[in-house]
């Protein structure tokens, strides 16, 4: 064989070895890509998945707190309802007709089971209603008075303090160490720790 033949067929060989080669090299790239498009596909749809996960997460969280937030607002706007209607109650009370006050605060004085003391007004009702509510204070306890103190020195009656105070209507009664706060707006405040569930459910029944 010449040596042009040898060559010939070592470069064939060569040539060969090459292709087979290059083949099994592009097959294993395509192998590679494949698989790394297989993870970037799994991870992707394993982000996707996430994102919803969390996206569901965050909406919920929100919804909640929207949800709280809003009863919160609820909560408060029935608890302004309700102050409001009490605090109207003041001034539908402090507003009666004249007669009536005065019948109310004498049984008010009456409740307070005090039967004489120094009985202190706001200056409006101390100069218009003072006196009589106070006369008609001291006739409605006279018969109790005596029972208890008998006529003692210190069987004391009712009678107006010259000094006013800025209280919202009623009076303040101090006898001694003993007091009472027989004014509107604690008369008020007592009813409404005992009434504001019942209120609360007048006005929110359809809730």
């Amino acid at each position: 064989m010449s040596i042009e033949k040898i060559t010939s067929t070592i470069l064939d060989e060569a040539k060969e070895v090459e292709r087979e080669a290059l083949e099994e090299a592009r097959q294993q790239c395509d192998q590679i890509i494949e698989e790394a498009q297989k993870k970037a596909q799994a991870h992707m749809e394993a982000m996707v998945k996430k994102g919803h996960e969390e996206k569901e997460k965050i909406i919920l969280r929100r919804q909640s707190v929207a949800s709280i937030d809003s009863k919160k607002v609820l909560l408060e706007k029935k608890q302004e309802i309700i102050k409001e209607c009490f605090d109207e109650s003041i001034t539908r009370i402090t507003n009666l007709p004249r007669e009536e006050y005065i019948n109310y605060l004498v049984q008010v004085g009456i409740n307070s089971e005090m039967y004489g003391g120094l009985l202190t007004f706001n200056e409006k009702e101390r100069t218009t209603i003072a006196p009589e509510v106070i006369k008609r204070l001291n006739e409605a306890t006279e018969e109790k008075r005596l029972e208890k103190y008998g006529e003692r020195p210190y069987s004391e009656s009712f009678t107006l303090n010259e000094v006013s105070e800025p209280i919202t209507g009623g009076f303040w009664i101090r006898y001694r160490l003993t007091y009472a706060d027989n004014t509107v707006g604690t008369q008020v405040d007592f009813a409404r720790t005992e009434m504001a569930a019942e209120v609360s459910r007048m006005l929110f029944e359809e809730e």
